[in-house]
């Protein structure tokens, strides 16, 4: 009888198949992305001109502003495969295209690279976030159809500051 460790390493050896099912999924996922980061578009936007304001009155010396891209899964051997505590997430990254010098392409674009290739996701628009979750992550596709909950945070850092010499 094979040990657990010794049938996830099986699994991931086999080649994954694009069922219809997690053709949709990917389909879905990617859809519900596009959604939140044209949500955060312009929240991000509106909080920067507030915090140009505060630096303008002197609120705030300077600030720093991060966005980073969460997956995370249910699935006990996704969570596994990816050596992670369930809970945590199986993917992070910081994202850079919030910003207001970011050209729109990011919002618009299909970064989809496999749109010009004989692949069952030619088809499927990718929004900036799923390219990066799909294509430039560690992620298996099987990893990407067992996602169950993505967060896009967007932190600010206030920074009150004061040189000694002056």
């Amino acid at each position: 009888m094979k040990s657990k460790k010794e049938k996830l390493n099986k699994k991931q050896e086999t080649p994954f198949v694009f069922t219809e099912e997690a053709i949709e999924k990917i389909r879905l996922l990617s859809e519900k992305l596009q959604k939140q980061e044209l949500r955060v578009q312009p929240f991000v936007h509106e909080t920067l001109k507030k915090l140009g304001i505060m630096q303008e009155q002197q609120t705030i010396d300077d600030f720093n502003i991060t966005y980073e891209l969460m997956a995370f899964s249910n699935d006990a051997d996704c969570n596994e495969r990816n050596n992670i505590e369930e809970g945590d997430p199986i993917y992070k990254t910081y994202l850079s295209h919030f910003r207001c010098d970011s050209s729109d392409m990011f919002f618009t674009d299909n970064w989809n690279e496999l749109s010009h290739r004989d692949h069952p996701l030619s088809h499927i628009h990718f929004c900036y976030s799923m390219h990066c979750l799909a294509l430039d992550s560690h992620l298996s596709w099987a990893d990407i159809v067992q996602i169950d909950d993505v967060w896009i945070d967007v932190k600010v850092d206030f920074q009150f500051m004061f040189n000694m010499e002056k």
